[in-house]
């Protein structure tokens, strides 16, 4: 193993952050595995996960069992580390621009057709090589473009993993069950994913909205077979967002056991060996991301749910009350729709129209850009 760090600098004097990639393997060999934590800066679960899983990462190692080349980010985000305000660590959001740190990743995928254009064959593996240079060529140029240490950190990010087989960033939400976002390109990698990790339900959507790092490596290679149809274009990468429960769900107990489960993806899609725990949970439903409804409070004042995160639901079943404690009056939260109830907002007061949860369905309620801010 060795270390690679990416020095972003610092937007004011006096100041300078970095950050480290563990680096597993053979630069160069396949399946290319990139596993990061910690880019919302509030959100520990993952960053707990990944340090159980680099002991193991070093065990296999030692054996010489790394067949493909395996990344790891233990912490992806020194900017949003450093924010905190009111005793609270504030890292979903960069203070100055109040910019998302998990939306506004460059969409490489019309600079690298244009790179590729009359340059494709009848070779889908070829085809595939060609993409991944043209990718990293599109990177190249707008790192060169990088002003502040934000940006500088989100394309140091996509350099270790652009070319990437396997991207897995790890979050939490809220209060929550085990949950993954993934596209639809590769449903035998979301499925093996699942049991691996012991996910409730696989949100699916192309393009969600907002640039997410997740999509930011699946959706050019969707767009380039839009682009190019009559040339055999792989899905180039299976590329998801896991969320690791919710905000409190931080124990060595669970992180332990979500480490073991991401050794056992690691060696089904066959960049380790020598690991021998076969996926040990049910595949998840497979649902819309459209079709994960919000139940919206309907006055100010004090939550108490009803129903908890992971329950079944039918759609106008009363989820939660909200109290106004000026008047008393205390009204239902009503499922949206029916299906899973998959995650809750973490405090217990609200505004009027605010989103409290959200229920996973089967029937796609909206659309537009899915994923909040």
């Amino acid at each position: 193993m060795k270390t690679d760090w990416a020095e972003l600098g610092g937007d004011s004097p006096g100041t300078s952050r970095r950050i480290a990639c563990l680096r597993y393997g053979t630069e160069g060999a396949r399946p290319k595995v990139y596993l990061q934590a910690g880019l919302h800066a509030d959100e520990m679960p993952g960053v707990l996960v990944l340090q159980h899983l680099m002991t193991h990462l070093d065990a296999v190692e030692a054996q010489g069992g790394i067949r493909g080349e395996i990344l790891v980010v233990p912490a992806a985000n020194p900017v949003g580390l450093s924010q905190w305000a009111f005793q609270r660590p504030l890292g979903r959001q960069e203070f100055d621009t109040l910019h998302n740190f998990n939306r506004g990743y460059p969409a490489f995928g019309p600079r690298a057709g244009d790179l590729v254009e009359g340059r494709l064959t009848d070779d889908a593996a070829g085809n595939a090589a060609l993409i991944r240079t043209a990718l990293r060529t599109a990177l190249a140029e707008e790192t060169e473009k990088a002003r502040t240490a934000m940006v500088r950190g989100q394309l140091a990010l996509m350099d270790w993993s652009i070319d990437a087989d396997h991207v897995l960033d790890l979050h939490c939400d809220h209060f929550a069950v085990m949950h993954l976002y993934a596209s639809p390109a590769r449903p035998a990698d979301t499925s093996l994913l699942c049991r691996c990790t012991g996910a409730k339900v696989a949100l699916i959507e192309e393009v969600s909205g907002g640039n997410a790092f997740d999509e930011a490596h699946t959706v050019p290679w969707a767009r380039l077979r839009d682009r190019f149809p009559d040339h055999p274009i792989p899905a180039g990468c299976f590329s998801t967002t896991l969320e690791y429960r919710g905000q409190f769900d931080v124990s060595d107990d669970l992180a332990a056991a979500d480490a073991r489960g991401l050794m056992s993806y690691l060696a089904a899609v066959g960049a380790l060996t020598g690991w021998d725990a076969p996926p040990q949970h049910p595949d998840a439903p497979h649902l819309p991301l459209g079709g994960a409804g919000e139940a919206i409070a309907p006055q100010g004042g004090v939550v108490t749910w009803i129903a908890r995160p992971g329950d079944s639901v039918a759609e106008g079943e009363v989820i939660a009350e909200v109290t106004d404690p000026m008047t008393r009056l205390r009204m239902a939260v009503r499922a949206p729709n029916a299906g899973i109830l998959f995650r809750t907002e973490l405090w217990k007061s609200c505004l009027r129209g605010q989103g409290l949860a959200h229920v996973a369905g089967t029937e796609v309620v909206r659309d537009g850009d899915l994923l909040s801010d």
